[in-house]
């Protein structure tokens, strides 16, 4: 998975939801950590209009 773009505010609103910090959140829409409740802040950014963009940082070396 990639990172996932947010309108501005977004991720303090998912933060709110889901009573976490905004610093986790961030972390969870860079796919720096991998847990079950990474994956409930993905799926909520996506349902909220979040875009997934591929990270190809790595990926032609």
């Amino acid at each position: 998975m990639g990172e996932i773009l947010m309108k501005h505010g977004e991720r303090r609103d998912i933060a709110k939801i889901l009573n976490v910090s905004e610093v986790t959140v961030r972390n969870a829409l860079k796919d720096r950590t991998q847990s079950e409740l990474s994956e409930r802040i993905r799926r909520l950014a996506i349902q909220r209009g979040g875009i997934e963009v591929n990270n190809t940082k790595n990926s032609d070396i």
